[in-house]
């Protein structure tokens, strides 16, 4: 949260630029199990860091209100957007179609190194809002 202007100034300290605060195009290489039964079976998945603005866009990607204030969350919309926006290559090489029609085990591998919903609902939500 961001404190009154006039507290704690003596041991705040100006950053000099922005580099340590945007998001880098550079990508975290993973390695899931495509097997249950043989745990040498790999694929490798090159997943890109998500700034805010993006978490928000996935957020409305997965969560809608109607006008009678129900709320409707769409998981599949949610990994849609994740799969689109966080995966950049994958060896062997896979397409977002290819990656929607996973197997069950797969899928699960990959969701697990993926941002999840919970996360992103407690993170960005709560966090644009402490103001």
């Amino acid at each position: 949260m961001a404190q009154p202007q006039n507290e704690g100034q003596d041991k705040q300290k100006v950053i000099e630029d922005l580099t340590n605060v945007l998001v880098t195009n550079n990508t975290i290489e993973h390695t899931i199990r495509v097997d249950p039964n043989d745990e040498t079976l790999v694929m490798k998945v090159n997943i890109r860091e998500l700034s805010f603005m993006d978490m928000q866009k996935a957020i409305k990607e997965f969560v809608s209100i109607s006008a009678a204030g129900e709320l409707e969350i769409d998981l599949a919309g949610y990994w849609r957007y994740m799969y689109d926006r966080c995966i950049v290559s994958t060896t062997p090489s896979a397409n977002t179609t290819q990656l929607l029609g996973l197997n069950h085990f797969v899928g699960s591998q990959l969701s697990g190194i993926l941002p999840q919903p919970q996360d992103l609902l407690s993170g960005p939500l709560a966090d644009g809002n402490s103001e």
